[in-house]
């Protein structure tokens, strides 16, 4: 681990309350897809933990919704271009197994930051295998990097994605909840299995996929 400059030199609104900040790093780091950046915030002097959406060693893309009240995400979406923050990196063990296994990748939310990341590196990687990945959030307004996975899906013909919604219907997704899609035969192509999101959606995941037969040694998560 090493603590070292973040500069931000890009910012953009996802959504209403959801940011892409992509930052540079003085230096280049190793890091594992999956893990995290701990930032040291100036003004509220507080630490908060961010998973990488990706990076090249160099430059680092974080996906942070900024929650309501939430005093951590409000200061680090608010930070202006050219600044600079502290960050602690690479920490956190929900890390990729670079092997051919066919993985299935089940987020919700901005847990899509790692699970993008894993995909991506997959991808990179030339190990040709099937991954699918299983995205839900409230409603079409929230929304994005569709037409990121749309590319990734033409690029990477054994990729594809589903999105489902919780709260309403809309075109070209699925009305429920990602544990929906948890079944035996829609699980049956894939020997690992990536969770990232709320504690409840990890918990009702792991419970699914072990009730389907899943070991737990094949199950790899991280809630936030």
């Amino acid at each position: 681990m090493q603590q070292l400059p973040f500069k931000l030199i890009h910012k953009k609104n996802l959504t209403h309350d959801v940011y892409e900040l992509t930052f540079t790093t003085p230096e280049k780091i190793e890091v594992e897809p999956g893990q995290y950046t701990l930032f040291v915030l100036p003004k509220s002097k507080l630490r908060r933990a961010y998973s990488i959406g990706y990076t090249d060693g160099q430059t680092f893309t974080f996906i942070i919704k900024q929650l309501d009240g939430g005093v951590g995400s409000t200061e680090i979406c608010s930070t202006g271009i050219g600044e600079e923050l502290m960050g602690m990196v690479p920490l956190g063990h929900f890390t990729l197994k670079h092997t051919a296994t066919p993985k299935l990748f089940i987020g919700t939310g901005t847990g899509f930051a790692p699970l993008y990341f894993q995909i991506r590196a997959m991808m990179d990687s030339g190990i040709q295998t099937p991954l699918r990945y299983i995205f839900g959030i409230r409603t079409a307004s929230d929304i994005f990097y569709v037409d990121e996975l749309n590319r990734m899906k033409q690029a990477y013909p054994s990729f594809d994605y589903q999105i489902y919604l919780s709260q309403e219907d809309s075109e070209n997704t699925l009305r429920g909840r990602v544990t929906d899609f948890l079944t035996k035969e829609n699980i049956a192509p894939y020997g690992e299995f990536y969770l990232c999101g709320s504690p409840a959606m990890v918990k009702d995941a792991r419970m699914r996929l072990e009730e389907c037969g899943i070991d737990k040694e094949q199950i790899f998560f991280e809630q936030y």
